[in-house]
């Protein structure tokens, strides 16, 4: 069979073929234009890449409110990230109470050289008088408790914990209280702060306590800021940015943990546990600016948790620091305050999960709520 190809309309084909080919380059070409277009909005900021801390930018999300043309918002973007990357990189080595890095003296530069007068930096020096003061309250916090937490991180972490938990082991159960007691006992521990003036502060620590570390085979960083390091991350972070001249933005971690530094409306996930799953419930809109915290039993974003299985018990970093145990009263907390400080929304939360009656939870909620702040929680018992 002889195939032939029909010569006429030969001009309008062509064209039409030009025609079609400009379109779809041309639809190509804003497609392409539009993947990096900016609008309106909170934009996600995140720290340049940092060789010796190379997951530091997941332990703070940052999301800023920036107006204008797409231009203007990546020029906006861009001049943040300059300002945003030392302050999250500072947070992140100084309040590292295991890893030490290049030119920074933190909390592990603090615990390797006990004894020895060093000087930090202006923030991490009113840190560490603020964690100090509440330590000494005996309030839910002990910056000391470092082989506390990592005893019971020893534990959360294992694949099969049921066998180590010590509603099943005597012998954990008499090893935790033990370390309870001592790291409790304040007397074993001074931190100084040597000169006001230069921000230089000394470590001691006990031969009591050096011996008891020994002959229990425990190497935990005596210094650590446990379930306040998050918060005081982000209160860190926050003084920079508004020093900055930069407010109009949220900091928050994977936790639950949020500081909202405008007034802008922002909306807040309340959390609650159905089986062993976590589950969202209600979603309220908080103007700001304004601290909030969520507290679970079964743990949240990267913390490891439990649950035992008779009784049923949840276990998570979020214990009673004082004796090493657990209340077993609350399921989910949250708190949400104006005004407040991140370091305060945890500790608040800290102090309803360590209540050891359903009554006390609902009186101190109360007391709270008199005092303008948002509380909602959960208990273990509706779960049963």
């Amino acid at each position: 069979m002889k195939l032939e190809v029909s010569s006429k309309h030969v001009k309008l084909r062509l064209i039409l073929t030009i025609l079609f080919f400009l379109i779809a380059v041309a639809a190509f070409t804003v497609g392409v234009l539009s993947i990096g277009r900016k609008y309106p909005g909170h934009q996600t900021i995140e720290a340049k890449t940092d060789a010796e801390a190379l997951l530091y930018n997941k332990a703070v999300g940052f999301r800023y409110y920036l107006d204008g043309s797409s231009n203007q918002i990546k020029r906006g973007i861009n001049a943040l990230t300059e300002v945003y990357t030392p302050l999250l990189s500072a947070a992140y080595k100084e309040l590292d109470h295991q890893n030490t890095y290049t030119g920074v003296i933190g909390l592990a530069t603090i615990n390797r050289n006990m004894g020895t007068e060093l000087v930090v930096s202006s923030r991490l020096y009113d840190i560490l008088k603020d964690a100090y003061a509440r330590t000494l309250e005996k309030k839910g916090f002990n910056m000391f408790a470092g082989a506390l937490y990592k005893e019971w991180e020893s534990i959360l972490i294992l694949e099969d914990p049921q066998d180590f938990d010590p509603s099943n082991s005597a012998f954990q159960a008499q090893r935790i209280a033990a370390i309870a007691a001592m790291v409790n006992d304040l007397d074993n521990f001074k931190l100084e702060f040597v000169n006001d003036e230069i921000h230089s502060v000394r470590l001691t620590v006990s031969q009591k306590y050096l011996d008891f570390c020994r002959e229990n085979e425990i190497d935990a960083p005596v210094l650590d800021l446990n379930i306040l390091r998050d918060a005081y991350r982000l209160d860190m972070i926050a003084q920079g940015l508004s020093e900055a001249g930069y407010t109009d933005g949220y900091l928050y971690t994977a936790e639950g943990l949020v500081l909202n530094m405008s007034s802008r409306v922002l909306g807040y996930d309340l959390y609650t546990l159905e089986g062993t799953t976590e589950t969202v419930y209600a979603s309220i809109q908080v103007g700001g600016p304004f601290g909030a915290n969520t507290l679970t039993a079964f743990g949240m974003g990267s913390s490891y948790s439990y649950r035992t299985t008779n009784p049923v018990y949840y276990r998570s970093r979020y214990f009673n620091v004082q004796t090493g145990d657990f209340s077993n009263i609350i399921l989910s907390v949250t708190v949400i305050g104006n005004g407040i400080s991140a370091v305060d929304a945890v500790l608040i939360d800290t102090e309803l999960n360590n209540l050891t009656t359903e009554a006390q939870v609902a009186d101190y909620a109360a007391t709270l709520e008199t005092r303008g702040l948002l509380v909602s929680y959960t208990l273990q018992s509706d779960n049963n």
